[in-house]
């Protein structure tokens, strides 16, 4: 399933769009720490999913990287970036990616992006709390909407 539909089908499903009420539903635990030259992170240990998100960041960043790490979870899940880092050829970045575009699907539905559509992207970059390339990707994802010229 791509990010997308997840996050539309998740955010339905508990009616929600906030990350860390989502993962409550879902049953994670998150954590909220000071982590060194991280942003967050996510492990499963004993049958239980657990979100690192580092506390140093602002409210913003760290809704991201919790939807993020969720995106993870969801859509690569028993994939171990260190190992695939180590020992494998594997682009990661793609994993990052995917994620990032969820983040961003979860967050920011179609219908709050739609004044950016006559924007620049660095204004959509910017309300999303995200750099220009993600954010490009986002707004590709969000539909134009249909102009009625019947309409008076």
């Amino acid at each position: 399933m791509d990010g997308k539909a997840l996050a539309a089908r998740l955010s339905k499903k508990y009616e929600t769009r906030s990350p860390f009420r989502l993962a409550d539903e879902l049953g994670f635990i998150v954590v909220t720490a000071p982590l060194v030259d991280m942003r967050g992170f996510q492990q499963r240990i004993k049958r239980q999913n657990i979100i690192y998100v580092n506390s140093d960041l602002d409210p913003k960043q760290q809704d991201l990287v919790c939807a993020h790490e969720m995106g993870h979870h969801s859509m690569h899940r028993g994939m171990n970036r260190i190992f695939m880092n180590l020992n494998t050829q594997f682009v990661v970045q793609k994993f990052e990616n995917e994620a990032n575009l969820f983040s961003l699907e979860l967050i920011y539905p179609d219908e709050d992006l739609l004044p950016f559509l006559n924007r620049s992207i660095t204004d959509a970059a910017t309300y999303m709390g995200m750099s220009v390339q993600p954010a490009t990707w986002r707004m590709q994802t969000v539909p134009i909407p249909a102009i009625d010229y019947y309409a008076s």
